[in-house]
């Protein structure tokens, strides 16, 4: 087992005992607990960030190709996001009971995929790739953190009164985490906007085209517009509350499917770089 593989396993198990003490501190009411949570789910981000480390030494190149460095990547992006939301305002801390099930799971995805290198070729040599993905995850981690504030909004709505969920009346006041929520999915809206027109230009670079309807295109543009029409009910319709969050939670399976499952699904010129 190599170095690399030793420190993915802690950091894998770092954020499941994060995960066990989120979800213990929850259903125990025991915010001692959701606070232990957190930093033991940031540490985690600590062998993590060295794993990253010894395969970029190793490959020559930051984890951008192929499907274990994108799940991974994707991944320790949420945390981060989340770990500075929190940072930011303690009271979101529990907000961790769902977005560390999410990175576990991505996770899980991460250690049964192949984890060969891929090199950089000539398609690939481009700066526009580099911020195509680094938007990508900056876009995901994101739409985590709206979709984890969007379901502590349900999952407290539809637990008023009940003693076990005494640890998420102490997120702040409703209004403000539906308002979070929103914010995060214009963030995530606005950088994955960004990755579509650096992906469109790089695409120029490597295949002479800047659009050629490709199913990770196409797929793109279908997130995009789902987040658009998310906005939109927000901010023309009036939407609030529950309505807003249902959307919200629809729309991260999309966002997932479109960077991950299409490329292993259908036959696309960006699967090479992507399953290998």
């Amino acid at each position: 087992m190599t170095l690399e593989i030793v420190m993915m396993w802690l950091a894998i198990t770092t954020y499941a005992a994060g995960t066990a003490l989120f979800v213990a501190g929850v259903v125990f009411d025991r915010e001692k607990w959701v606070r232990l949570a957190f930093f033991v789910s940031v540490a985690g981000m600590i062998p993590h960030m060295a794993a990253f480390g010894v395969r970029w030494t190793r490959e020559g190149h930051g984890p951008i190709l192929g499907f274990y460095e994108a799940t991974s990547t994707l991944s320790f992006t949420s945390v981060a996001i989340y770990a500075l939301a929190s940072w930011r305002q303690p009271k979101l801390r529990a907000v961790g009971v769902v977005v560390m099930p999410v990175v576990m799971l991505l996770l899980a995805g991460t250690m049964f995929s192949p984890k060969s290198g891929l090199e950089i070729t000539g398609v690939l040599a481009s700066y526009w790739l580099i911020i195509h993905v680094v938007f990508s995850n900056l876009a995901f981690g994101t739409f985590v953190a709206s979709f984890g504030l969007a379901v502590a909004y349900l999952m407290r709505e539809r637990s008023a009164g009940v003693r076990w969920a005494h640890v998420l009346q102490r997120l702040p006041e409703q209004d403000v985490v539906d308002d979070l929520s929103a914010r995060f999915a214009m963030a995530g809206f606005l950088f994955w906007g960004v990755m579509i027109a650096s992906g469109a230009i790089w695409a120029n670079e490597s295949w002479g085209r800047y659009w050629g309807w490709d199913p990770i295109e196409t797929w793109s543009l279908v997130v995009w517009l789902v987040y658009a029409a998310y906005l939109h009910s927000r901010l023309v319709l009036g939407w609030r509350g529950s309505k807003s969050a249902w959307l919200t939670v629809i729309a991260l399976p999309l966002c997932a499917f479109s960077l991950l499952g299409i490329p292993i699904l259908f036959n696309s010129i960006h699967a090479g770089y992507m399953t290998g």
